[in-house]
């Protein structure tokens, strides 16, 4: 039974295959190509596209019933379209927190590099935020450091997705990137914004609720 993540929601569903099936052959003549359905969320109701690579094409592509029965035996190992997912990071300002979003969107859809690059990008958001806009990007992270806006543990993760980012920025993409890489830049650009913004924010909110209950004891 086909499942995947639905490409309109976002939900990990079941996929109804919805009338007969397309066959696309490849252009190589051999026989090859890709059977290919239309499948119903069951979650939201919306289409995908499921697709599997075949030696030829199969006697049930034309046919509703054949190929519901056809599907019921094998998962589409290709589909349409790709959830794009990106992340959410209250108390970072915009500026920095959109970007941001939008490379854990290019991870979503297995664009690698890029995600890499938006996470360097990001890092030299947040010192530009803070007035720091002055300096290489090495620099501009020790800058944070001496000002006191990250520890040492942040200061070293700046510089981890700096340093992954510093040969794609500067146009060299000749040693490839898997997504192990990307996973864990976004990861350390993650911990940045937590220990700048998101950290600091709970705290006076914490603090604040500490003064409310103090006042309303002296009241």
């Amino acid at each position: 039974m086909a499942s995947t993540t639905c490409g309109r929601c976002g939900t990990h569903s079941h996929m109804t295959v919805i009338g007969p099936g397309n066959w696309v052959p490849d252009v190589n003549g051999m026989g090859t190509g890709w059977n290919e359905s239309s499948f119903r969320c069951d979650n939201c109701g919306r289409l995908n596209v499921g697709g599997l690579r075949r030696p030829q094409r199969p006697t049930t592509a034309g046919d509703v019933g054949n190929n519901v029965n056809f599907w019921s035996q094998n998962d589409p190992s290709d589909w349409a379209p790709r959830y794009v997912q990106g992340q959410d990071f209250p108390d970072v300002p915009d500026v920095v927190g959109i970007p941001a979003s939008e490379a854990h969107k290019c991870r979503s859809i297995d664009a690698l590099m890029s995600s890499i690059l938006m996470a360097r990008a990001v890092i030299e958001s947040v010192a530009k935020e803070n007035g720091i806009t002055t300096g290489s990007l090495y620099n501009k992270i020790e800058a944070m450091f001496t000002a006191g806006l990250i520890n040492q543990f942040a200061k070293d993760t700046a510089n981890t997705v700096r340093v992954f980012g510093n040969d794609m920025a500067h146009g060299d993409f000749t040693v490839p990137v898997d997504a192990e890489d990307a996973d864990g830049v976004l990861t350390f650009m993650d911990l940045i914004l937590h220990d700048v913004y998101q950290s600091k924010a709970k705290l006076q909110r914490l603090k604040d609720a500490a003064d409310a209950r103090t006042a309303a004891r002296n009241s």
